[in-house]
């Protein structure tokens, strides 16, 4: 749950530092959804190349926010990459991190 080399370990400082901006909501949430799906267009995890303090603490200062928004079919494209990341973080983190429920897409049987 750690970074595996000191610049690691400096970025998720800095990504527990911006969870308690959107934990104390110091902006609009949206901003914020914007700004983490924007950054997890090309990246799994916050950090590195696996799950760290960084995706935990982010993950439950933006649930409160995603469990509040109607998240229609169109709000889950836009923010999609966002969407991926939490779904893959609730299910690595399933005790630490609370379930959301997302559009399903329906599934059309021939």
């Amino acid at each position: 749950m750690s970074g595996s080399s000191k610049t690691e370990m400096v970025q998720i400082v800095q990504w527990v530092q911006y969870s308690e901006r959107v934990a104390e909501k110091r902006a609009p949430m949206e901003r914020y959804a914007e700004e983490l799906n924007s950054y997890l267009a090309k990246r799994t995890f916050m950090v590195g190349a696996g799950v760290t303090i960084a995706d935990k603490t982010i993950a439950q200062a933006i649930a409160p926010f995603l469990r509040n928004l109607h998240i229609t079919p169109e709000v889950q494209w836009e923010l999609s990459h966002l969407v991926r990341w939490y779904k893959l973080i609730h299910q690595l983190l399933p005790d630490i991190v609370s379930p959301v429920e997302f559009f399903v897409k329906p599934v059309y049987l021939a």
